[in-house]
């Protein structure tokens, strides 16, 4: 009776009656897909991000690191998607990559950034007031100036906003392997850690989010650390990654004793197992003799 019901339920549904009609040819955009972000990651030149800091005599690492953690408490605040809080960082760089701005017009532009990067792309986020964005974040700047830094943004990066950041790999990076929430949750903590990180801001997106998930499972003595599938999966042999997974275990390490620390409060609580307070592990774990860095 109930496989009858089944039955009778696919032939009344109007898609499938479409499908059986017309016969769709199943189409497989992985392969492309993923060639596009290969090509995404090298065009928006990562040397050029490397260097820009260096342009900036009021912006430095320490103070990069400060704004991009307002940045994270505010989306904590405003309970944003993660595809916004990557978007707006990768926003956020690019733009100050391009145009050297006072520090005291960092914030502006981090706000706009945000603004931007919740309108495109992602469909359940909220869409931001700008007066909630005032009053939360700066009071200083009005209305006016937040619209003309954002139009000052899309102009200067050309309205490109379609490129991957490291969350774009971490889903498929995760399913490589069976990984259970503990895991999931360590991943998600090393990532946000890493937008802090200046000295990662040369580094390809792909490599950041296999270099997470390298992290996590030495954190969480996973062995073997790295297996023939993430290998196979991510593209990166373990000696490529143990560069940026030893900047990643660092920053866990000082993470406890920095007032930067919305991502180790967040994945402090039970919500997220409580993996921010696991003891990262020694430097001796991941001291291998590296390969030199694959560039995409």
């Amino acid at each position: 009776m109930e496989a009858l019901c089944n039955l009778l339920q696919r032939w009344l549904n109007p898609w499938s009656i479409i499908n059986s009609l017309f016969k769709f040819p199943t189409i497989n955009y992985s392969s492309e897909y993923k060639t596009n972000l290969k090509k995404n990651e090298t065009r928006e030149g990562k040397i050029q991000l490397c260097n820009y800091l260096t342009a900036h005599s009021s912006i430095t690492p320490r103070v990069r690191a400060s704004l991009v953690h307002l940045i994270v408490e505010v989306h904590q605040k405003l309970r944003l998607s993660p595809e916004t809080l990557y978007l707006t960082v990768s926003i956020f760089d690019r733009f100050l990559s391009k145009e050297t701005v006072p520090v005291e017009d960092a914030k502006l532009v981090g706000v706009c950034a945000m603004l931007i990067a919740s309108k495109y792309g992602v469909y359940y986020d909220p869409l931001l007031k700008l007066q909630e964005l005032t009053d939360i974040w700066m009071p200083m700047y009005t209305i006016r100036d937040i619209l003309r830094m954002k139009e000052r943004i899309l102009k200067r990066l050309e309205s490109s906003l379609n490129v991957p950041t490291p969350h774009t790999y971490l889903f498929r990076y995760i399913n490589i392997e069976r990984t259970d929430h503990e895991t999931e949750c360590m991943i998600y903590f090393f990532s946000e850690l890493a937008l802090m990180q200046h000295s990662l801001i040369k580094m390809c997106p792909s490599l950041i989010a296999a270099s997470c998930v390298h992290a996590a499972r030495c954190t969480l003595k996973k062995y073997p650390l790295w297996t023939e599938a993430l290998q196979g999966g991510t593209k990166y042999s373990e000696p490529q990654l143990l560069e940026c997974t030893e900047i990643l275990v660092e920053a866990h390490s000082q993470a406890p004793k920095s007032i930067l620390n919305a991502v180790y409060k967040k994945y402090s609580l039970d919500k997220f197992k409580k993996v921010a307070l696991h003891a990262p592990p020694p430097g001796s774990s991941t001291s291998r003799t590296a390969e030199p860095t694959r560039v995409i």
